[in-house]
C-alpha cells in the first residue's frame, strides 16, 4: 500500500504540450515590452527588451503524468518549451513509464544522476523540475491531499506577498496592498556608471516617495550589475531603505557575491533564481554569499528540491523564498517556516492587476496583498485544454 492506505499506483503515461500563444488573455505586460536591465544589456541590438535575445528554451510547456487508474498529475513551466520537452521525452521517460507514482525522491535521483554528462543546469533541470511538480500533484491527487499536507501542513493561515514591478507602471501599483514593492531595475553599467546610479537612484527615490516608508522596496537587477556599480549602488542609495539587491551579478559568482555582502549591508543580497540544483545553493552558504536564496521551483530541481535547499539553509538563519509566483510556490511557502513570504508579479489586464497568463485554471491570486489555499488535492489547479498543443518530434 501506498500513503493513506492508498494502492501502490504504476505509471502509466507521460504526455507533453507546448502552449499556443495566440489563445488566452492579453496585458500589458511590462516583462516583454519594457526595458529592463539584462545580462545582454552592454550589446546594443539586444540590450532595450529582453524578449530579443531569448530562445526556445524560454517558451512555457506543460506535462501530465496518468497513473494505471487514470489519476493525473500536471504542471505548467514558465520556460523549458520543446529543448525541454525532447528531454523529457527522449530520456526522462524511461525512468518516469512502470515506476510507482510514489517514488519522486528515486525518479529525482534517476533522472539528475543521468543527465551528468550534458546537464545538471539550465534546460535539463527545468524539465526535471516538471516532473518533478507534476508527480508532487499526481500525489496529491491519489492521496486525496494538498500539496501542502504532504510537505506537513500549513506553518501559516496564508501567505504574504510582495508585488513585482517596473517602474513604468509604478503610478498604477503604488496603493496596491502589499508588504513590499519589488522594481526591475532598468538601468546598469550597460548605461555607463554615472548615468546608470544617477537613474537609478532617481527611479528609487520616486518609488520610495510613492509607496511611502512603511512598505519594503527591493530592486531586481536580473545579473546586469557588476562589483562596482553594486557597491556605488549600495552606498548611494542607504537613505531610501532598500531591504534587497536581487541577482546583482552573474549566477556562480559565489566570490564576488561574497567579496561585497558586507560592503552593500544593511541592503541584502538575495541570489538564486538563475542557479539549478542543492550544490549551488550549499556553495552560496557555505561562502557566506547571500542573505536570501531565491530559488525557482519550476526550474531549479521542483518542490523535491527546493525542499533539500530549504532544510539546508536553516541552521544557517537563511530565508529560502521562492523566485516568481506560482501555485506551486505559494504550496511550498505556506507549509515552511524558512519561507516567510512569497513573490506576486503584476500586470494589467484593463484596470485589472492580475499575474501575467498562464495555462493554469485556479490559481489563487492575492487578495490585499495576501494568498489563500483551500483544501483542493495535489495543487489544485488544471490545464487551460483550449490553450494545449500536444509535443511532437
Amino acid at each position: 500500500m501506498g500513503p493513506n492506505n492508498v494502492p501502490l499506483m504504476k505509471i502509466q503515461d507521460v504526455r507533453l504540450y507546448l502552449i499556443d500563444d495566440q489563445v488566452g488573455g492579453k496585458s500589458d505586460d511590462w516583462r516583454t515590452e519594457a526595458t529592463v536591465a539584462n545580462p545582454m544589456s552592454e550589446f546594443e541590438a539586444y540590450g532595450e527588451q529582453r524578449s530579443s535575445w531569448m530562445g526556445p528554451g524560454n517558451d512555457p510547456f506543460a506535462i501530465e503524468i496518468t497513473a494505471d487508474d487514470g489519476t493525473t498529475g500536471i504542471a505548467v513551466n514558465s520556460a523549458g518549451g520543446p529543448p525541454a520537452c525532447e528531454v523529457i521525452n527522449g530520456h526522462f521517460r524511461q525512468f518516469i513509464e512502470g515506476s510507482d507514482a510514489f517514488d519522486r525522491r528515486k525518479i529525482w535521483e534517476q533522472m539528475y544522476r543521468s543527465q551528468l554528462p550534458y546537464g545538471q543546469r539550465g534546460v535539463s533541470m527545468i524539465a526535471l523540475s516538471a516532473v518533478d511538480l507534476a508527480l508532487w500533484d499526481l500525489a496529491g491527487n491519489l492521496t486525496g491531499q494538498p500539496v501542502y499536507n504532504l510537505l506537513g501542513g500549513k506553518v501559516k493561515s496564508e501567505v504574504p506577498c510582495y508585488l513585482t514591478a517596473h517602474e513604468s507602471i509604478l503610478d498604477r501599483v503604488s496603493d496596491e496592498q502589499f508588504f513590499g514593492l519589488k522594481l526591475a531595475a532598468p538601468y546598469g553599467p550597460a548605461d555607463g556608471y554615472a548615468e546608470g546610479l544617477a537613474r537609478t537612484e532617481s527611479m528609487v527615490a520616486s518609488a520610495r516617495d510613492a509607496i511611502g516608508d512603511e512598505r519594503d522596496l527591493m530592486l531586481d537587477c536580473y545579473m546586469a550589475w557588476d562589483k562596482e556599480f553594486t557597491v556605488r549602488a549600495a552606498d548611494r542609495l542607504r537613505g531610501y531603505d532598500i531591504k534587497w539587491f536581487e541577482d546583482a551579478l552573474h549566477p556562480e559568482c559565489v566570490d564576488q557575491y561574497a567579496d561585497i555582502r558586507e560592503r552593500v549591508g544593511p541592503i541584502q543580497l538575495a541570489a538564486g533564481n538563475m542557479e539549478f540544483g542543492h550544490k549551488a545553493f550549499h556553495q552560496l552558504l557555505h561562502n557566506g554569499a547571500a542573505d536570501i536564496l531565491q530559488p525557482d521551483l519550476r526550474w531549479t530541481g521542483g518542490l523535491t528540491e527546493v525542499q533539500r535547499i530549504a532544510e539546508m539553509a536553516k541552521p544557517y538563519g537563511v530565508p529560502v523564498v521562492p523566485h516568481a509566483p506560482s501555485i506551486y510556490s505559494y504550496h511550498y511557502a505556506i507549509a515552511n517556516p524558512n519561507a516567510p513570504y512569497a513573490e506576486f508579479l503584476g500586470v494589467f489586464e484593463g484596470d485589472r492587476l492580475t499575474a501575467p497568463d498562464t495555462p493554469v485554471v485556479g490559481e489563487p491570486e492575492p487578495v490585499d496583498g495576501y494568498v489563500e489555499l483551500d483544501d483542493a488535492p495535489g495543487f489544485g489547479v488544471d490545464l487551460d485544454r483550449d490553450r494545449l498543443l500536444p509535443y511532437s518530434v
